[in-house]
C-alpha cells in the first residue's frame, strides 16, 4: 500500500509543473496591438507567435512558470531563453507589424516550422497547449510566401514562385559604365601589389569562378595565406566580406589585402603614387572622382562597383523560377526539394547565402571530423568581436557557380562537391545523406551556374 501512494504522489509531483502551466498559473501577456497598416494575414501571425514563440524569443516578454526559480528548472530556462535567443528575436515592434521580418528570420521560422523543430520536444513535455497546429502552421507558411512574392528580388520569378525562399539574379545591375570599366583595369592591375606580380584577380579570376581554385591564396613572394579565397562573384550580396565578416563591405574588403604584407605586400600612398604616374589613371580620376581625384578611397570605390557588377545571372535554375519547368530535370528538382527542406534557413536569397553568420558545426564538430589542428582563422567570427559564442561563426558563403568555386569551406579542406554536401549534412543538419540524396542535391546545385557576359562560366 506504501508503495502505491508513493507512486500515486511521484505522478502528482511529475504532473504537476505542466498542470500550473496548463491551468494558466504561469501568468499571460497582454496582447500586443497589431498595426493598422498590417494584414489581416499577419495579425493571424502574430497573435499565434505571441501565445506559441514569446516565452523563449522574446526576452523581457517571457511568461515564467510558478517554478521558474526553483533549481535546475531555473538554470535550464535560462538556457533555453539563452539559446533562442541567439536564433530568433521577437520583441513588441516586430509582434505589433511596426518591423518587418527579415529575410533571414522568414528562412529560420520557414524551416523550424517545416521540420517540426519548434517548439522543442521538451518545451511541449511542460506546455501542453503549445504546440503548433498543422492549421498554425498553413497560417505561417502562406504569410511566409506572401512575404517573399512582396521582395523586389521576386519580382523577375514566375507568379508561382514568388514565394520560394531562392530569388532570381537580376539580368542588368544599374552601376555607372565607367566606373565599372575603371574598376576593371584597377582589379586586374598588378601595380597594387609591393612587387608589382599580383592583382585582385590572381586570388579572385573571373575565369575560375571568381576565386583561385586553391585550398588557400598565394601572396606576394609566394607566401601560403591562411584562408580559402571566396568568391567575387554576387559578393555583393553579403552582409559584410571576408569568412569571418571584418569588412563592412566590398570597398573596406578592397582595401585590405593590398597593405596585408602576406598577401599583396604594397603600402598605400606608395600605390597610389605609382597609380599617379599612369596617364590613363591620372586622367580619368579627376574626371570621374572631380572632388578627390585618385586616393586610396576612390580607387577602393572603383574596385567596388567593378565588383558589384560581378553578377552572375540567368543560370538554369533563374529560368525555372522564371518559369521554364522543364528546364531542370527529375532529379534536380528533388535535390532542391531536399535542398529547401534542409538547407535553406541558412542558404536563401538571390545569391543563396551570405546573409547570415552560422556556427560550422551546429550538430556536430566539424573540426574533429577534419581532423587537422586548429588554427586562428578557424575562430571566425570571435576574431572580429572577441565574443565566445561567436567561435568557429562564419559568413554563409553564397552558393551561386558552387560547382567551380572548389576547393570548399574555409580552411578548402574538401575538393568535392559531393563530399563537402555530406559533411554540411552531417554537421550542420544531423543527417547522413544517403548517396542518392547526395546526387540529388548536388545535381540541383550545379543548376546555379550562371552567366558573366552573357557567357555561361566555366572552369576555364
Amino acid at each position: 500500500m506504501k508503495k502505491i501512494w508513493l507512486f500515486v504522489l511521484f505522478i502528482v509531483f511529475i504532473l504537476a509543473f505542466p498542470l500550473s502551466n496548463l491551468l494558466g498559473l504561469n501568468g499571460k501577456n497582454t496582447p500586443i496591438t497589431i498595426t493598422p497598416l498590417a494584414s489581416p494575414e499577419f495579425a493571424k501571425v502574430s497573435m499565434i507567435l505571441q501565445n506559441k514563440c514569446v516565452d523563449c524569443h522574446s526576452p523581457g516578454m517571457t511568461r515564467m512558470p510558478i517554478y521558474s526559480e526553483l533549481p535546475i528548472a531555473k538554470q535550464i530556462i535560462e538556457k533555453d531563453i539563452h539559446d533562442a535567443s541567439q536564433r530568433f528575436i521577437l520583441d513588441e515592434n516586430i509582434y505589433s507589424g511596426k518591423k518587418a521580418f527579415s529575410p533571414l528570420m522568414l528562412a529560420r521560422l520557414e524551416s523550424v516550422i517545416n521540420n517540426n523543430q519548434m517548439p522543442p520536444v521538451l518545451y511541449l513535455s511542460m506546455h501542453w497547449l503549445d504546440k503548433l497546429s498543422q492549421d498554425e502552421k498553413a497560417i505561417i507558411r502562406k504569410w511566409i510566401k506572401n512575404e517573399r512574392a512582396g521582395h523586389v528580388f521576386s519580382k523577375d520569378s514566375s507568379e508561382k514562385n514568388k514565394g520560394e525562399p531562392i530569388q532570381t539574379l537580376p539580368l542588368h545591375t544599374n552601376l555607372d559604365p565607367a566606373k565599372i570599366s575603371l574598376g576593371n583595369k584597377l582589379f586586374h592591375d598588378t601595380s597594387l601589389s609591393g612587387d608589382n606580380t599580383l592583382s585582385c584577380a590572381s586570388c579572385h579570376s573571373l575565369k575560375k569562378g571568381g576565386t583561385d581554385q586553391l585550398a588557400v591564396a598565394t601572396g606576394i613572394r609566394g607566401q601560403q595565406g591562411p584562408i580559402n579565397s571566396p568568391t567575387v562573384f554576387n559578393a555583393m550580396y553579403n552582409l559584410a566580406q571576408f569568412w569571418d565578416g571584418r569588412a563592412k563591405d566590398l570597398q573596406s574588403q578592397a582595401a585590405g589585402p593590398v597593405d596585408n604584407p602576406i598577401e599583396m605586400g604594397a603600402v598605400w600612398d606608395t600605390v597610389i603614387q605609382k597609380l599617379k604616374s599612369i596617364p590613363e589613371y591620372s586622367n580619368i580620376f579627376p574626371l570621374l572622382y572631380p572632388e578627390e581625384g585618385l586616393t586610396k578611397t576612390t580607387v577602393t570605390h572603383a574596385i567596388a562597383v567593378f565588383e558589384k557588377s560581378l553578377v552572375t545571372p540567368n543560370s538554369r535554375f533563374d529560368q525555372y523560377l522564371r518559369g521554364n519547368s522543364n528546364i531542370i530535370n527529375s532529379d534536380e528538382k528533388e535535390g532542391y526539394a531536399l535542398f529547401k527542406q534542409n538547407c535553406t534557413s541558412c542558404h536563401f536569397g538571390p545569391a543563396i547565402g551570405g546573409q547570415s553568420y552560422e556556427k560550422l558545426g551546429v550538430k556536430k564538430d566539424y573540426f574533429s571530423i577534419r581532423g587537422s589542428k586548429l588554427t586562428e582563422v578557424d575562430n571566425g567570427l570571435f576574431n572580429v568581436t572577441k565574443e565566445e559564442l561567436d567561435r568557429h561563426v562564419f559568413k554563409v558563403p553564397v552558393l551561386r557557380n558552387i560547382e567551380i568555386t572548389y576547393p570548399y569551406f574555409h580552411d578548402g579542406s574538401v575538393n568535392d562537391l559531393s563530399e563537402a554536401v555530406r559533411i554540411m549534412g552531417k554537421v550542420q543538419v544531423g543527417k547522413n545523406f544517403n548517396d542518392n540524396q547526395i546526387m540529388q542535391l548536388v545535381a540541383f546545385l550545379k543548376t546555379l551556374t550562371g552567366e558573366y557576359q552573357g557567357h555561361i562560366l566555366s572552369e576555364n
